[in-house]
């Protein structure tokens, strides 16, 4: 009995050595393959190749990494802001003296450039804007043999004579300036000596145009103030000519395409 046992003891150490040397083994197997991993990948593409190494022998052992974040949609612009309703009084606008380009011959139209208060819009860039357009090389002065004299608002303000008015107006006040004419809040129009620029069109364009809002702007200057000039609408020839510029090109182009000036495109070139 006492052989016995004096002999379980024994052989419990013995199993507990072999189950350490055991462990012992497998824990150098798993070092040197973790090295061996590290090496190789340091002598394919170095130092990088390892880091990408040892990333990968953490991901197989429940590691985890995140993936870069999805770039961010770019945004688009927003479009201008349309004042629908300015506050309803025109103010006669200084033309700045090196954007009126006035003809030395033709018969005289005295002009005065005006802008509706609260529009969100720099009177003096829509006064340039419309004094380069009258006396731009295409334009009336030429077609027209007349000249565009400037009318300061100090000589309005005296009493002085204008011919034809140009104002930009918000879409609520060209409606009440355009009556009886139908704008509904939403074109230009020349009514008693006065070319209204609808802010609306002014700021946002139209299809026809696409994205040359600059175009555009000539366009409806040069429209408007063809009616003050004793223009009547015309109409498109025929698919794929030029649209004269007294069509109502607003409202698409039938075939035709887009042209701003009053001289005939050919004529430019």
């Amino acid at each position: 009995m006492r052989e016995q046992a004096r002999a379980r003891p024994a052989t419990s150490v013995r199993r507990l050595r072999l189950q350490r040397a055991a462990a012992a083994t497998a824990v150098a197997a798993c070092l040197v393959a973790n090295v061996w991993v590290v090496a190789r990948a340091s002598n394919e593409s170095g130092a990088s190749g390892a880091l990408a190494a040892i990333g990968k022998v953490s991901t197989e052992v429940g590691l985890r990494s995140k993936g870069p974040a999805a770039p961010s949609a770019a945004k688009k612009p927003a479009p201008p802001r349309v004042v629908e309703r300015g506050s309803g009084t025109l103010t006669p606008v200084t033309i700045p003296g090196d954007a009126l380009t006035t003809a030395d011959t033709g018969r005289p139209v005295r002009i005065s450039i005006e802008a509706e208060g609260g529009l969100e819009v720099d009177p003096a860039e829509f006064a340039t804007m419309v004094a380069q357009t009258l006396t731009d090389p295409r334009g009336w002065q030429q077609v027209d043999d007349v000249r565009f004299v400037a009318v300061s608002p100090e000589e309005i303000q005296g009493g002085a004579q204008v011919d034809l008015r140009i104002a930009l107006a918000s879409p609520d006040t060209t409606d009440r300036l355009c009556a009886p004419l139908q704008t509904r809040g939403q074109v230009s129009c020349h009514n008693g000596g006065r070319a209204v620029i609808n802010l609306r069109r002014w700021q946002l364009g139209v299809a026809a145009y696409g994205s040359d809002l600059a175009a555009y702007r000539s366009y409806l200057v040069n429209h408007e103030v063809g009616h003050g000039l004793g223009h009547g609408h015309d109409y498109c020839g025929g698919p794929g000519q030029v649209a004269p510029v007294m069509m109502q090109q607003t409202y698409g182009l039938k075939g035709c395409t887009a042209w701003p000036w009053p001289a005939a495109k050919a004529d430019t070139t």
